[in-house]
């Protein structure tokens, strides 16, 4: 089977795995129960939530230029902005959560910049998002083992934090691992690269500390994006429970099974905000608004790749890694 084939093949599972589960979801629910929600729905408060997402890019951009300039790449911030915003829209019409990554590192690679130090300025400032999200998840972990008491899901999240820092751990250790006396090629010296990446970014207070201060910054904007939407739709949560609930939430859409986490989000909205008592037609249609809220962001940067996308992002590269 060629590459293409195969591609479309991954797409194709993956549209019918979001099919699946939300049809599947749907049958659980009250579906007159949902379409009197969505309906009512305030669009003062769809606004608002747009503009807190699209103003959290803002904050996005800004962890973005500081990991570049830490790697020695000098990206301008109104560029850097353009291009993450046409990162999310890429993130909600490709099938991978990672599309909107890889369209960064090819608009970096066409202003000049060696495809590896691309992809390691774009990798790291995703990981130090990910970094972000194991955190405030393991400070909310104790609210939540209380809330789940002894159902069969109790360790789930718990396992995904620990392997969260696992993979951080092993992350900055292995470019001093003999990874190239095991392996070679150009995968290996990339991944080397990448690990050397890691603890200069990691590793330096100048840099983490911003970075990580606005992961933090970042995902408490989405979960009172979120908190928002919830009241909205007349449930009953406090900002605090959302913000112990959806960063698992997220960890778990980051498993690239289905279409921008369709369907997935959906059932892990269900599961995660029955534990303090919300609905499920609710969280199902929390969700949902959330993922709308998501498409409108996306199409901001779609209309930005249209303006933009003859032109070349302004940036000076000062080393090469």
């Amino acid at each position: 089977m060629q590459t293409r084939d195969r591609n479309l093949l991954k797409i194709a599972i993956k549209i019918a795995i979001s099919a699946a589960l939300m049809g599947w979801l749907l049958s659980k629910i009250d579906s007159s129960a949902l379409s009197e929600g969505l309906s009512q729905t305030s669009l003062y408060v769809l606004i608002s939530a747009f503009i807190i997402l699209l103003a959290l890019s803002v904050a996005q951009t800004c962890r973005w230029v500081l990991v570049a300039r830490t790697m020695g790449v000098r990206l301008t911030f109104l560029k850097a902005w353009s291009i993450s915003l046409i990162g999310l829209f890429f993130n909600q019409t490709l099938p991978s959560s990672i599309g909107g990554d890889a369209v960064r590192v090819w608009r970096l690679k066409r202003a000049g910049f060696q495809v590896g130090l691309s992809i390691r300025t774009v990798l790291l400032d995703r990981l130090v998002a990910l970094f972000g999200l194991v955190v405030i998840a393991t400070i909310g972990l104790p609210a939540l083992m209380g809330w789940i008491g002894n159902q069969p899901l109790r360790w789930v999240v718990p396992f995904l934090i620990a392997c969260g820092y696992a993979g951080f751990f092993c992350l900055l250790l292995i470019d001093t691992a003999p990874i190239r006396k095991l392996l070679s090629g150009k995968l290996t010296d990339e991944i080397v690269g990448l690990g050397h990446g890691a603890r200069v970014v990691f590793l330096h207070p100048a840099c983490i500390v911003p970075t990580l201060s606005l992961s933090l910054f970042i995902h408490a904007g989405v979960c009172a994006v979120v908190f928002l939407l919830a009241l909205d739709l007349g449930a009953e949560i406090t900002f605090w429970q959302m913000l112990v609930l959806f960063p698992p939430v997220l960890l778990i859409t980051l498993v690239p099974f289905s279409i921008a986490g369709w369907g997935i989000r959906e059932g892990a909205m269900i599961t995660a905000l029955g534990f303090v008592g919300v609905p499920p037609v609710t969280a199902f249609s929390i969700s949902i608004l959330f993922g709308i809220v998501m498409v409108a962001v996306g199409v901001a940067g779609g209309i930005v790749w249209l303006a933009t996308g003859r032109q070349r992002p302004v940036v000076e590269n000062e080393t090469n890694l």
